[in-house]
């Protein structure tokens, strides 16, 4: 079955590859939930893709309509332009389902419509919110009218060569649509729109719960509504039989020592831990690899969970005297930052942001800063493996190395007889998607404290398994002898 794109970011996604061509689909939700809006981009993003549309209001008037969706759509002039037309039946109340020579009856708006999908070629249509059409029935108690009427409308927008959207209000509660919400039965498809309480917003969901002859993707999927229209923000298919990966092209840090202990650096694809506790050094290792990317003409990304990136980038000057110029990097494109809010942070949206950032400047190295940041927000420990996962496969496709800095809990942890704590993935059961682990320690010996570092495991590489010193100084990481008791 052929479908067509909606062309709404994200959604194509959702629906592999659109909705089926000459389908009536209902669009479902409460007050609020984004159905106008969802329309309005249906129909914006097929016109920019050489599909005009009709926008049928049966509720609001086309003044406000126009109005409220100035801020990403100017229906006024795709009006001007022919590519858009808007059927007014916000003041008709429709008593006859047959009657076509009165503006009382259902005939006379598929007429209205059917004349303004030839006036410009039309090949896409809204109907919002089409419940009402039908409303006067709903409270006659006759089904069969609602039903029919349902029938009347979905034929003849198909006869007319055109996709449609039909869109009903639900409360929370069920049955509170027309009729016994017979639409969910007659029409080909049913996306439902809804909205939950986070800690510090509203968050927007999006569940497609039926495409009559067509596959997609179910599950509950967050949007966001913006000044550029509506984002979905799809889960990442997880294929682990595609993987770029070479173990003979290493992603160096530049440390002096280290690339060396790691047997030549990272290998490609590999997604790297480093774990320790705040001071350690974890941001400026992960620095250490970006710098030295961008020597080798690898551009990279930086996912800043933790600091804001203003102080990332000040951070940065500090070290080899002014020369890790981020500003700068970000300037030649070789740099891009992602970042997210901590309350309410959504593990779809930060993915589809990273990755469309690492498309955009075709990354080869990626530093996320910290693991540990998304654990201790509002995403559970499923969420965060889960997030992990998809992530780890996405850049494995790629050949994108990938080092990942986590807090661990303890500042010193070790005794004596132990000279370096251990560091715990099994909770979060990450110890099958990190390819590899740099453990950073502070020890106590003799009235001084010393920082340690040991490569607790890179997955198909020989590594050293020594304890090294090392500080952290103005010129960056520097890795020092072995450690000796």
């Amino acid at each position: 079955m052929k479908k067509i794109p909606t062309y709404i970011k994200g959604l194509d996604e959702v629906l592999l590859g659109g909705i089926p061509e000459g389908k009536m689909i209902l669009l479902e939700g409460a007050a609020g939930t984004g159905k106008t809006v969802f329309g309005i981009e249906f129909l914006r993003r097929g016109i920019e893709n050489g599909e005009p549309g009709v926008f049928v209001a049966c509720e609001e008037n086309p003044g406000d309509l126009i109005k409220n969706a100035k801020s990403f759509c100017d229906m006024e002039d795709l009006i001007k332009k022919d590519k858009l037309r808007i059927v007014d039946v916000s003041r008709r109340w429709i008593t006859d389902i047959a009657d076509k020579t009165t503006e009382f009856g259902l005939e006379t708006v598929i007429k209205d419509i059917k004349k303004a999908v030839e006036e410009i070629g039309a090949k896409r249509v809204v109907i919002d919110p089409g419940a009402i059409l039908l409303s006067q029935f709903k409270h006659l108690k006759l089904d069969m009218a609602v039903r029919n009427g349902l029938h009347r409308i979905r034929d003849a927008v198909k006869k007319m060569g055109c996709t449609s959207i039909f869109t009903a209000e639900r409360s929370k509660e069920p049955g509170m649509g027309c009729g016994k919400d017979f639409e969910t039965f007659v029409l080909d498809g049913i996306i439902s729109l809804g909205t939950k309480a986070g800690q510090n917003q509203i968050i927007r969901t999006l569940t497609v719960e039926k495409m009559r002859g067509a596959d997609y993707r179910s599950g509950e999927y967050e949007f966001e509504i913006t000044n550029d229209g509506m984002i979905i923000y799809p889960k990442i298919p997880v294929d682990r039989s595609v993987a770029k990966i070479d173990l003979k092209v290493r992603g160096k840090f530049g440390v002096a020592g280290l690339d060396d202990a790691l047997g030549g650096g990272i290998p490609q694809g590999h997604m790297v831990l480093i774990g320790g506790n705040t001071g350690t050094g974890k941001t400026t290792l992960g620095m250490h690899f970006l710098i030295e990317g961008f020597e080798q003409g690898e551009n990279g990304v930086w996912v800043a969970l933790e600091e804001p990136i203003t102080q990332v980038k000040k951070t940065a000057l500090e070290h080899d005297h002014g020369k890790w110029d981020f500003e700068e990097y970000e300037k030649q494109g070789k740099l891009k930052f992602v970042t997210a809010p901590l309350m309410d942070i959504s593990p779809d949206k930060l993915l589809y942001r990273i990755l469309n950032t690492v498309n955009e400047i075709k990354a080869k190295r990626v530093v996320i800063d910290s693991i540990s940041t998304l654990e201790s927000a509002t995403m559970d420990k499923d969420k965060v493996r889960g997030f992990w996962i998809q992530l780890s496969t996405f850049f494995k496709t790629l050949g994108v190395t990938c080092v990942v800095n986590y807090l661990t809990p303890g500042s010193f942890g070790a005794g004596k007889e132990q000279l370096l704590a251990g560091l715990d993935t099994n909770e979060m059961r990450l110890s099958s998607v990190i390819d590899g682990i740099i453990i950073l320690r502070y020890v106590e010996r003799e009235q001084s404290v010393m920082k340690l570092l040991n490569i607790l495991k890179l997955r198909g590489s020989e590594h050293k398994k020594d304890i090294f010193r090392f500080d952290v100084e103005k010129e960056g990481f520097k890795l020092g002898e072995k450690f000796k008791r």
